[in-house]
C-alpha cells in the first residue's frame, strides 16, 4: 500500500524515459547520449541567456522533498448542519504542502488555476520553505507562532525581498503545473513589483510558447490624486496554457448592449442584422468596380480600397437581399449582418474595464454585504472578475483550483456562475479546490475581535455566506493540514536524509509495531490519509457498511472500492461481507498468520 507522497523527481524520470528511453541507462541519464540525439540543442557553452536568482538551486531541492504531512478532517464543517455535503474543497494550510499531497490524487484533473499571490508590497512574506524540515520546525524557526499555533505571512525585510518572493512562488508554480490538464489554463494576478519577474518564471516553468496573454484589469474607477508621480489603477493577469495548441478560451457572452446594435427596420425574416462595411484595404483589381444603387446612382469603393466580395458574388448577395442601400436606395452598399448568423459570443480582449469586471471597491462591497458591514480584507477581488477567468477557462464539469484562496472570491464565483448556468438551462456543476494559510490575524483588528483569529476562517465563513446568499444547495467538504497519523513518518522526519528503501524498510517493521499510529488519530482522517496517497481525490465518497460482525468505512471513486475495518479482531469469515472487486485493508494486529494467508487467496488485502 502506498503511504508516501509522490516522488516528482522519480515521476518527471519516468516520463522522460517514456518520450527518450534511449538516453538512459540503468535508470540513470547519460549526457553523452543526450548530446548525441539532440546535438546543438544541448548548450554546452559557459553562457546563455538565463534567469537565476539567489537560492533558485533549493527551489528544486524544496520540490522533490517529499512530505509527511496530510490532511485531517475538519469538523466543525463537518458538524455544521448549514454546511451540506459535496464534492467541493476547502483546506486550511501551507499550499505548499497541500500541493504536493495532491499529486497524485489530482495529476491532470484541474482544468484552470487561479492565484492571487502576495504582491510583495511594504514588508516581506514569509512563505520561506526550509528544505529538509517539518512544518512545525518551519513555522518556530521563522517565529510565525503564536499561542494559538496560526502563522502570519508579515515579517520585517530582510533585504532579500526579489529573491524571497521568488523561492516562494517557484516550487508552488512548478508543483500545480502538474495537476493541470493538456488542455487546461492559468491566471496569476500580480502588480507591476513583480510581474517582469513572475512572466520570467512562467516563461521557464510553462514555456514561452504557452504565454496566451498579459490581461490588463482597470482596479479602480477614479484616479488616485495623492499619488507621487502617475495613479496606479491596474493590475496584472498573467495567462498561460498548459499547452496553446490545443486550449483555447471560450468566447464571452453576448451582451445586451452588443445585442441591441441589431435592428430590422425593412422586415427582414432572418430577424435582426446590422450593415457592415462592404469594402476591405486589401487591394484586388478585379474586386474595384462601380456598384449601381437602387437609385441608379455609381458607387465606386473608397480611394485605396475595393470591394470585399466579386462582382458575381454581390449579384448573389443583392438577390438574397443581403446588401443594404439604405432607406432612400441610395446610400453606399453596405453588407447585412445577421445576429442570428454571428457566432454566439465575443472574443475577449486584453483590457478588461472595471465596468465589465468590477473593480476593488465592488469586491470590498461584496464582502461587507456578507459581513455585515464590515470588510475584513485589504484587496479582495470582485467576484465579476473571477468570473471573466471561469468563462474563458473552464466548462460546466470542470475543476477549479485557487491555492492562494484569501477572502475565498474564487469560490464565491464559481458558485455564482453554476447558478447563473442553471438559469440559462445549463448544468452548472464546475468545482473548487481552494487553499488558505492559517494566517494570523491582528489581535487588535476588528476582524479579530469578531472571532476570526485566522484568515483562513473568515475564508470559511465567506464561502459559507455566499452559499446562503445564493441558495447554493451543494456545500464544501475541509480539512486541515496536519501531521501524518502514522508514527512512521515521525521518525522518517527526524532522519530527512534516509532513502527511499530505509524508508520502505522501516514501513514494513512498523507493521508489527503496537503503536502504528500516532496518539488521537482517527478513524477517517486515516481513510483519507490512505486514500489521498493511493490516487482517491478528496471529493471521493465516503460511506459506511455494517454487517452482522463487522463495522466498515468505505472509499469509492469511479469503480475503485477500498473496504476500512478498524475491528480489533478479524477472523476468515469476513470474506463473506467484502465484495470481491473491492480492497480490504485492515490493522496487521488483528490478523492471525492463518488468517492473513487465507484472506489474501481470496481477497485484494492490505495491512496496517
Amino acid at each position: 500500500m502506498t503511504l508516501e507522497s509522490l516522488d516528482i523527481k522519480q515521476q518527471k524520470l519516468r516520463e522522460l524515459q517514456q518520450i527518450v528511453p534511449e538516453i538512459f541507462e540503468d535508470g540513470e541519464i547519460i549526457p553523452e547520449k543526450l548530446r548525441d540525439i539532440f546535438g546543438e540543442q544541448v548548450n554546452e557553452s559557459a553562457e546563455h541567456y538565463s534567469f537565476t536568482w539567489a537560492g533558485k538551486r533549493d527551489c528544486y531541492k524544496t520540490i522533490r522533498e517529499k512530505t509527511h504531512a496530510t490532511l485531517k478532517v475538519d469538523e466543525e464543517v463537518a458538524n455544521d448542519s448549514d454546511i451540506p455535503d459535496g464534492e467541493n474543497v476547502f483546506i486550511e494550510g501551507d499550499n505548499l504542502e497541500v500541493l504536493k499531497l495532491l499529486q497524485l490524487s489530482y495529476h491532470k484533473k484541474i482544468k484552470m488555476i487561479y492565484i492571487d499571490p502576495p504582491y510583495n508590497k511594504d514588508k516581506d512574506f514569509v512563505y520561506s520553505d526550509t528544505w529538509g524540515d517539518s512544518i512545525h520546525n518551519y513555522l518556530v524557526q521563522t517565529d510565525q507562532l503564536r499561542d494559538e499555533g496560526y502563522t502570519t505571512t508579515k515579517t520585517n525585510s530582510t533585504g532579500r525581498r526579489h529573491t524571497n518572493w521568488l523561492n516562494m512562488i517557484y516550487p508552488r508554480l512548478w508543483l500545480s503545473r502538474n495537476l493541470l490538464k493538456d488542455d487546461g489554463v492559468i491566471f496569476v494576478s500580480i502588480d507591476d513589483d513583480e510581474v517582469h519577474n513572475l512572466r520570467k518564471v512562467m516563461d521557464e516553468i510553462y514555456g514561452e510558447e504557452n504565454f496566451v496573454a498579459n490581461a490588463i484589469w482597470e482596479k479602480k474607477y477614479s484616479p488616485q490624486n495623492d499619488a507621487k508621480w502617475l495613479s496606479d489603477n491596474h493590475d496584472h493577469i498573467l495567462i498561460y496554457a498548459k499547452n496553446k495548441e490545443i486550449w483555447r478560451p471560450n468566447l464571452l457572452p453576448r451582451t445586451d448592449e452588443q445585442n441591441a446594435r441589431y435592428k430590422n427596420p425593412d422586415n427582414d425574416p432572418r430577424g435582426n442584422w446590422k450593415s457592415t462595411d462592404l469594402s476591405v484595404k486589401t487591394y484586388s483589381e478585379k474586386n474595384d468596380y462601380p456598384i449601381k444603387t437602387p437609385s441608379g446612382r455609381l458607387v465606386n469603393p473608397p480611394k485605396g480600397r475595393c470591394w470585399s466580395v466579386s462582382k458575381v458574388k454581390l449579384q448573389k448577395l443583392i438577390e438574397d437581399k443581403r446588401v443594404s442601400f439604405g432607406d432612400d436606395g441610395d446610400g453606399v452598399p453596405r453588407l447585412k449582418s445577421f445576429l442570428s448568423e454571428v457566432q454566439q459570443g465575443t472574443v475577449p480582449l486584453t483590457i478588461w474595464k472595471y465596468k465589465e469586471v468590477g473593480h476593488n471597491q465592488d469586491a470590498l462591497k461584496e464582502i461587507k454585504d456578507l459581513f455585515d458591514g464590515y470588510a475584513y480584507f485589504d484587496t479582495p477581488k470582485p467576484t465579476k472578475l473571477l468570473k471573466r477567468m471561469l468563462h474563458l477557462g473552464s466548462s460546466e464539469d470542470d475543476i477549479i483550483l485557487d491555492f492562494f484562496a484569501g477572502s475565498g472570491t474564487t469560490a464565491h464565483a464559481v458558485m455564482d456562475l453554476n447558478k447563473e448556468d442553471e438559469k440559462n438551462g445549463k448544468i452548472g456543476n464546475r468545482k473548487y479546490i481552494l487553499v488558505q494559510l492559517p494566517e494570523a490575524t491582528d489581535e487588535k483588528s476588528e476582524v479579530y475581535k469578531a472571532g476570526y483569529t485566522k484568515i483562513s476562517d473568515i475564508t470559511k465563513a465567506r464561502i459559507k455566506k455566499a452559499m446562503e446568499a445564493l441558495k447554493y444547495k451543494e456545500g464544501f467538504k475541509s480539512f486541515y493540514l496536519d501531521k501524518s497519523n502514522f508514527q512512521v513518518f515521525e521518525e522518517v522526519k527526524k532522519r530527512p536524509d534516509m532513502s527511499y528503501e530505509e524508508i520502505e524498510k522501516m514501513l514494513k517493521m512498523s507493521m508489527f509495531h503496537e503503536n502504528i499510529l500516532t496518539q488521537g488519530a482517527k478513524e477517517l482522517d486515516i481513510v483519507y490519509e490512505v486514500g489521498l496517497k493511493n490516487g482517491f481525490t478528496l471529493s471521493a465518497e465516503v460511506g459506511e457498511v455494517k454487517s452482522e460482525k463487522y463495522s466498515f468505512i468505505t472509499l469509492t471513486e469511479e469503480e475503485r472500492v477500498f473496504y476500512f475495518s478498524f475491528d480489533k479482531k478479524i477472523e476468515g469469515d469476513i470474506v463473506h461481507d467484502v465484495p470481491k472487486d473491492a480492497k480490504l485493508i485492515c490493522y496487521e494486529k488483528a490478523l492471525t498468520t492463518n488468517v492473513k494467508l487465507n484472506l489474501r487467496e481470496n481477497l485484494d488485502l492490505e495491512v496496517l
